[in-house]
């Protein structure tokens, strides 16, 4: 991410003096609102626009559009310690790399949530993945609830041997006389 912070210093260094020769040139005021309001505009889009191409980690803080989501899933994590929370997360269709910065506490609830997760078999998932908040009261990382398992039939349900119903299904122990 370093190189692409280097690459963006240099393209806004050449489209500011390109900038500045266009106001010098430009006679009409509202030319040069027009002129500074692109400018404005292109900045956030050029420093933006190479994390989510490289296939590389995107620094959450980089997330516009996916701003609104409420949750995520987590389908993998790396943790390394005291540099970064490397998550792959899927919200809509496709999954997406991010980087989270070290956080000793999210790691932790991470791998709890991974691990109830597994014994679940179910996902981990992520609340308010881009959300800029220090309020962590809350954990961020959950693992979803084990799935309902189905119902039971009954004696008195149709189809069980209740009214109207076909006789139900009567268990056999292997090895006993019926």
């Amino acid at each position: 991410m370093e190189s692409l912070t280097v690459i963006f210093g240099f393209v806004a260094v050449v489209t500011l003096l390109l900038v500045l020769s266009a106001l010098r040139w430009t006679r009409s005021r509202m030319a040069r609102v027009v002129i500074l309001l692109l400018f404005a505009l292109l900045l956030p889009a050029a420093y933006a626009a190479p994390a989510a191409l490289l296939g590389r980690p995107k620094p959450v803080t980089l997330e516009w559009m996916g701003a609104n989501v409420r949750e995520a899933k987590v389908l993998s994590a790396t943790l390394v310690e005291n540099e970064a929370i490397y998550l792959t997360l899927l919200w809509e269709q496709a999954p997406n790399l991010y980087r989270l910065p070290w956080d000793r506490r999210m790691a932790e609830q991470l791998q709890e949530a991974q691990r109830e997760a597994q014994r679940n078999g179910t996902n981990p998932m992520m609340r308010l993945p881009f959300e800029r908040s220090w309020d962590d009261r809350e954990p961020r990382f959950y693992a979803q609830p084990q799935p309902k398992m189905p119902d039971k039939p009954y004696e008195n349900a149709p189809g069980n041997g209740g009214p109207g119903g076909n006789p139900g299904i009567e268990f056999q122990h292997p090895g006993q006389p019926t």
